[in-house]
């Protein structure tokens, strides 16, 4: 019993010391572009309109050597910067994978496209759907993923990762009822829930 003990122990110790030394490090995420059709109007404001369709292009790229990276269970969401107004995404496209492999040193584009919902604002002393402001309005990609990392001669290992992409300035068109990202891209901050 003690050998069996003292063997597992030992395999443990092996695979922790192992993942030490192959250093995991999560996906870097660069957004591309964000845009935004079927706004609400100031209209809508007094019914409840339905949410406006999101489409997002990210980048991720895997920075490890020696490990490959799998990206699951994403769960996405916009958010007004200053508010605390977050706008999940629904119901994601059917295209969508349920996993997004990336080899070691490479990247691959991942597109998100769907309905949110317009929640009301948390704080505020009515109950109003958030709403979109005329001309400009500056908002947040939040994304909460698991990234399984993997070795030909090791068991994967799991964790999760938060991706903040902050400070995105959008243009709104009110006649056109959308929205596009003003700048080329940005850099998002990534770190291990």
């Amino acid at each position: 019993m003690q050998s069996l003990v003292l063997l597992i122990v030992s395999i443990g110790t092996v695979i922790t010391v192992a993942w030490l030394v192959l250093n995991p490090r999560p996906p870097a995420f660069r957004l591309d572009s964000l845009s935004l059709s079927g706004l609400p109007t100031a209209s809508d404001a007094s019914s409840r309109p339905p949410g406006p369709h999101v489409r997002i292009q990210l980048t991720a790229t895997n920075p490890n050597k020696k490990l490959g990276v799998v990206i699951q269970d994403v769960n996405l969401w916009l958010a007004k910067v200053h508010c605390k107004c977050q706008l999940p995404l629904l119901s994601p496209n059917h295209t969508a994978l349920s996993e997004y492999p990336i080899s070691k040193r490479s990247q691959e584009v991942l597109i998100f496209e769907g309905k949110t919902a317009l929640r009301p604002c948390r704080g505020m002393r009515k109950k109003r759907p958030f709403q979109f402001p005329v001309g400009e309005a500056v908002m947040s990609v939040k994304m909460k993923v698991s990234v399984k990392f993997m070795h030909a001669y090791w068991p994967s290992k799991r964790m999760s990762v938060k991706v903040g992409c902050e400070n995105l300035s959008l243009e709104l068109s009110s006649s056109t009822r959308t929205g596009k990202l003003k700048d080329r891209g940005k850099d998002c901050l990534v770190r291990f829930a």
